[in-house]
């Protein structure tokens, strides 16, 4: 009889899920995962991981889902930084979080570990890189996904005082190697020249690290805290040197103030609605005035914490990109 802990993964065909569940695995313990698309699960996942069809927002399955189960990393979310269905965001952010932590509770769950975002953390305003303690600054913006992110963690780590230990953690930017070889006809689809930019700052996380850094959560976090798995924070002059460096694009000549995204984001709205008949079709307009006023702050975060705790020990941006290029051919 096998006794290894058994856990069980939502979002399990997730670009995430689908990297987690493997190494879980490989570390000896028994995995169960949910998933709402058989196809894509049954091409990504090992027969060795139990299979579990079920929608987080509809809770029915999840009693039976859970049972036998002794840890549960909730991994399901929708993810969009577009200002359209509001309400699909709500139902599974905040809604299937709370179905998630209540059938845990219920299940007797020992650890649930919350795969929250640095969106439920906030966005530097001077620049000063933010840790677990930031006051989180990100309502109001028409991005809905932060505040369903901040909700849904909210609601997580409420629930670690009802005899069941809770962890969250806070992935940046996750960047997902391709699940193949690049090659330089790869390369040759990259547009070579970019004609302006603005002042911007943002943090890139390998996925691997970020994997790393879960099942580290999973071992070894205090119950009811928040780790924040980032990695690199990087300025446009960084980001351009590699630009140049790995892929042999120039610096854009025009920098553009920040006032002038303001109305970049409202023209991209406009034009997206004229397309539409007035609706904020599908997933709403790519440019928009959300996207717009978040230029004005640095998404930079200081993981002391997580190295301290977790032994998290994320890859550079170069040692990324070198290991994504190896190979070329």
């Amino acid at each position: 009889m096998n006794s290894a802990p058994t856990i069980f993964v939502t979002g399990a065909s997730g670009h995430l899920g689908r990297r987690l569940l493997p190494r879980l695995l490989s570390l000896g313990y028994q995995v169960r995962g949910q998933f709402r698309n058989r196809k894509k699960a049954e091409k990504f996942l090992s027969s060795a991981i139990e299979l579990v069809e079920g929608d987080i927002r509809n809770p029915g399955w999840l009693p039976e889902a859970l049972s036998g189960c002794d840890y549960l990393i909730h991994s399901a979310a929708m993810v969009s930084l577009r200002p359209a269905k509001s309400e699909d965001m709500r139902s599974i952010n905040v809604d299937g979080t709370r179905n998630v932590v209540e059938a845990a509770r219920q299940a007797g769950i020992k650890r649930l570990v919350h795969i929250s975002s640095v969106a439920a953390v906030g966005g530097s305003i001077d620049g000063v890189p933010l840790d677990e303690n930031a006051n989180f600054n990100l309502a109001g913006f028409g991005l809905l996904y932060f505040e369903t992110k901040h909700e849904a963690e909210k609601l997580a780590l409420e629930a670690s005082g009802s005899g069941m230990e809770v962890v969250t953690v806070n992935p940046s930017i996750i960047i997902y190697p391709p699940e193949r070889k690049v090659t330089k006809d790869d390369l040759k689809k990259i547009p070579r020249f970019l004609p302006f930019y603005f002042d911007f700052g943002l943090n890139l996380v390998h996925a691997d690290d970020v994997i790393e850094g879960i099942i580290a959560a999973l071992e070894k976090g205090r119950n009811g805290e928040r780790y924040i798995l980032a990695g690199d924070n990087i300025d446009a002059p960084r980001l351009f040197a590699a630009a140049k460096k790995y892929f042999g694009i120039g610096k854009p000549l025009l920098k553009l103030p920040l006032p002038c995204l303001y109305p970049i984001g409202l023209a991209g709205e406009i034009f997206h609605r004229a397309r539409h008949f007035g609706s904020l079709h599908g997933k709403g307009p790519r440019i928009n005035r959300g996207m717009a006023r978040l230029a004005g702050l640095r998404f930079f975060y200081d993981i002391s914490k997580a190295r301290r705790e977790l032994g998290y020990n994320p890859r550079t941006m170069e040692t990324l990109l070198e290991e994504i290029l190896k190979d070329l051919n």
